[in-house]
């Protein structure tokens, strides 16, 4: 399950600017929990990469 880390932060960033853009608690932190994720998935094949010693 290596996403492209480019492909997760900007999934991650979507998240954000979806919690900034609601008023309802719950909801926010539904969305920051999901960018959270996100950005573990991003370093994680990050990490992958560098291991495989490709940038």
């Amino acid at each position: 399950m290596n996403e492209d880390p480019k492909f997760c932060r900007q999934r991650a960033e979507v998240e954000r600017s979806a919690a900034a853009a609601t008023d309802l608690a719950r909801v926010q932190e539904r969305h920051l929990q999901s960018a959270a994720t996100w950005d573990r998935m991003a370093e994680r094949g990050e990490a992958f990469l560098r291991s495989k010693g490709v940038r």
